[in-house]
């Protein structure tokens, strides 16, 4: 899992943080910098997850698929790995999040192999 998030963070320059975060808000793996408490992180991603996948079940009738909060230094994308995870990014700057999507997303099926076998 640590070279899944290792391979991530390379793919940009302006990712600051990445964390793969059971459905229950426990940190799985993380690689944050220093002083980003992990509990902090975990518990925030979950919290945000929960209620958006409220919020698109009952709103949009619809599966979520990823949660973009825009903050005026950056960005903290959580995307669904399976059921019973979740991977948070968190970027240090405005970027184009297109390309960011994408390895987020695959780097997301990568975290739903690893764990689909065990």
């Amino acid at each position: 899992m640590r070279t899944i998030l290792s391979e991530l963070n390379k793919t940009s320059a302006h990712i600051e943080a990445s964390a793969i975060i059971s459905a229950d808000g426990l940190i799985i793996e993380a690689d944050l910098p220093h002083g980003m408490n992990e509990d902090s992180v975990g518990a925030m991603s979950a919290a945000l997850l929960s209620v958006s996948n409220r919020g698109s079940r009952e709103l949009a009738d619809g599966a979520l698929e990823q949660i973009v909060v825009k903050s005026t230094q950056g960005y903290i994308l959580i995307t669904q790995a399976g059921k019973e995870a979740l991977l948070t990014v968190i970027t240090k700057s405005h970027m184009e999040l297109e390309h960011i999507s994408s390895e987020i997303k695959r780097s997301a099926e990568k975290v739903i192999a690893h764990l689909s076998a065990f």
